[in-house]
């Protein structure tokens, strides 16, 4: 069942700004990746959990084809509204709703994938759990969790600027707070996964400049934004000053400012 709603209802602009902003640069590749990573064909059936705007599941039913099939879920009524918007033609059956208890029969698909959501789940253990009980016997479940943000210097650059200028960086650093492999490693096997593992990848992304990045992530980053919009024009001027100097290292004079992020990717089978 696709979900319908009014989308002239519900604010989507925060969906519009991380798709125009981040997806192309960061959550488009790292959905493809992680795709990728779970080896999905044609004819399979996927799960995309916390789908956000949906890049992953568009990719995926680009590969499944129209003998495979895409679901796709969300807590965020407004990501799912642009989502289907964005789904021309119909394709992908779109679901607002919990990834802890989900509206979905047992043993549905053959593979269940979510790119950074498991850091984000207050019950995590429940969470996944639940996408155990959906997947089928030998399905695979493919996850993307950023490693700690030492790993992602451009991130860490901006929680370091903001807490010199008085504002919590816990809404930009906590997308970072649950890259230890061994802890994520354990948490798959106690929810009844086998054949785990969790490896490391590194991805470069590019922006015009740290100011720009600094910019993509006040318009369309889901966590960073909040923290952003507590600083003033003149204590925003100041962050971009201080992020551009501690970036320096990272910006090509052809390119860019080079984005470094990194993820730990689980595979495990159900």
């Amino acid at each position: 069942m696709v979900y319908n709603s009014d989308a002239s209802e519900i604010d989507t602009s925060a969906a519009e700004a991380f798709e125009k902003f981040l997806v192309p640069t960061i959550f488009g590749p790292w959905s493809k990746v992680m795709v990728n990573h779970a080896e999905a064909k044609v004819g399979d059936s996927l799960l995309d959990v916390g789908c956000g705007s949906g890049a992953a599941a568009r990719y995926a039913k680009s590969i499944v084809g129209k003998f495979g099939s895409v679901s796709a879920i969300d807590l965020n009524e407004g990501m799912i509204a642009f989502a289907q918007m964005l789904d021309k033609n119909n394709e992908i059956d779109w679901q607002k709703g919990d990834v802890t208890d989900m509206p979905y029969k047992d043993q549905s698909f053959n593979i269940v994938a979510g790119n950074q959501l498991l850091q984000f789940l207050p019950d995590k253990d429940k969470g996944l759990k639940e996408m155990k009980r959906v997947l089928k016997q030998g399905g695979k479940l493919a996850l993307t969790i950023y490693c700690p943000k030492n790993k992602n210097p451009a991130h860490e650059a901006i929680a370091k600027a903001l807490e010199n200028n008085g504002v919590a960086s816990k809404a930009v650093t906590h997308p970072f707070s649950f890259g230890d492999p061994i802890l994520i490693g354990d948490l798959i096997q106690k929810a009844g996964f086998r054949d785990i593992s969790v490896v490391r990848k590194q991805m470069d992304s590019y922006f015009n400049s740290a100011e720009h990045f600094i910019e993509s992530l006040a318009a369309g980053g889901p966590s960073s934004r909040h923290a952003l919009e507590q600083l003033d024009s003149s204590g925003l001027k100041k962050l971009k000053a201080e992020v551009t100097k501690s970036l320096t290292e990272f910006v090509d004079p052809n390119k860019g400012l080079r984005v470094i992020t990194t993820a730990n990717l689980a595979l495990a089978t159900a």
